[in-house]
């Protein structure tokens, strides 16, 4: 099958895709948010990693253990963590990076040698957890998810009223089948401007045929697609509906396969035995058949923004692409809505105003996932008319 040459796009059509991509319409907009402000104290914003395994207690290879941190980045805190056990970065093994300015828990492993130091470790922003040996070294991904405990405050409305808002929120969300798997601002750089950078380079034949190496840039614009994807579907009433070519995922172990029989792959997703996923584009993603509607609806997201899959092939090894789920089961079941008494202040700063009770949040969210995008739908907007 030849690919037709992608379509020219006026810088105006061009600036609408990014904006979509990088800010997308609400799935509840219908409905009015809370509003609010977050991180006005650190303890307002907790994490803790829920890790995909425990220690196996071997003695003889890694040590694992939990780090909590306050108001500092993984990286500083795993610096520091590296100087005082005299051992290099790369030595340190973890799963994800965790929010600077919060309280964070996460799973950390170190040479098993690193023992006699680590009892000797002390950080006034970092606290260890009783060390176990394990047989692996920590893998960035190896995790299962992470259990949020957020607070709202200086909200737009009184408790009771953001409270019912709130839960009105997670009902849609709910009816909706869940909360639609979209990267967050954050991933894009300011203003979007690593987003427009990554898509050019991935529609440039030129960088293609460089081999481009997978950094910021290049996963900015890849999330992009992918946010397209999504909204796409969204658009046409497809975010539970399978289509012939679907590539599909297992969700009791996670095994991926195309829908040749949407009826019945209907069935087992209305179950929760499967779930839809869509492309992170790159030289190997897993893509449907040619031929079938799920293929047509992956090559427009690519011609909109004028890319090849010729261009994809190119890019290596490096940047070879995944398959990530579009929907997230994130129900009222999942979440616990409470008050937030105001807290306790050193100064006057910030504005009462804003320092005042709120409402807390605990959700747990799987690997890979953004609190800010549920966040974001809960909060915003204030008035959707």
């Amino acid at each position: 099958m030849v690919e037709s040459a992608p379509v020219e796009r006026d810088d105006d059509e061009r600036a609408r895709r990014l904006e979509l991509a990088v800010e997308p319409p609400l799935q509840t907009a219908s409905l009015p948010g809370a509003g609010g402000r977050l991180r006005v104290v650190v303890e307002d914003f907790q994490v803790v990693e829920i890790p995909a395994y425990a220690p196996d207690d071997r003695v003889d290879a890694h040590l694992m253990f939990t780090l909590r941190k306050r108001g500092m980045t993984t990286d500083a805190a795993l610096g520091e963590l590296a100087r005082q056990l005299d051992i290099a970065r790369r030595d340190i093994g973890l799963a994800g990076l965790k929010d600077r300015h919060a309280i964070t828990e996460q799973w950390i492993t170190v040479p098993a040698s690193c023992g006699p130091a680590l009892a000797g470790f002390t950080h006034p922003a970092i606290t260890l957890g009783p060390a176990r040996g394990h047989g692996n070294k920590l893998r960035r991904g190896h995790l299962r998810g992470n259990r949020f405990v957020i607070v709202i405050r200086g909200l737009a409305t009184p408790l009771d009223e953001a409270r019912r808002r709130i839960a009105a929120k997670l009902r849609l969300l709910a009816e909706q089948g869940g909360l639609e798997n979209l990267y967050g601002p954050q991933r894009f750089g300011h203003g979007g401007r690593n987003a427009a950078r990554g898509l050019a380079q991935l529609s440039s034949p030129r960088a293609a045929k460089r081999r481009i190496k997978a950094d910021l840039i290049t996963s900015a614009g890849q999330s992009a697609l992918f946010n397209l994807y999504v909204l796409a579907r969204r658009e046409r009433g497809l975010m539970r509906t399978v289509l012939r070519g679907d590539i599909l995922k297992k969700t009791a172990t996670g095994g991926m396969f195309e829908s040749s029989d949407p009826a019945l792959d209907q069935r087992r997703l209305d179950e929760g035995e499967i779930e839809l996923t869509g492309p992170i584009f790159g030289s190997k993603t897993r893509s449907p058949s040619p031929g079938t509607p799920a293929r047509a609806l992956e090559d427009e997201v690519l011609r909109s923004c004028e890319i090849t899959r010729e261009n994809l092939a190119r890019l290596g090894r490096k940047v070879p692409g995944t398959r990530r789920a579009i929907v997230l089961r994130v129900t009222p079941e999942d979440v616990s809505v409470a008050v937030a008494e105001a807290p306790a202040l050193a100064s006057e700063e910030p504005p009462a105003s804003v320092a005042s009770p709120g409402i807390r949040l605990g959700f747990m969210l799987p690997a890979g996932s953004y609190a800010t995008q549920l966040l974001r739908e809960l909060m915003a907007p204030t008035d959707p008319h």
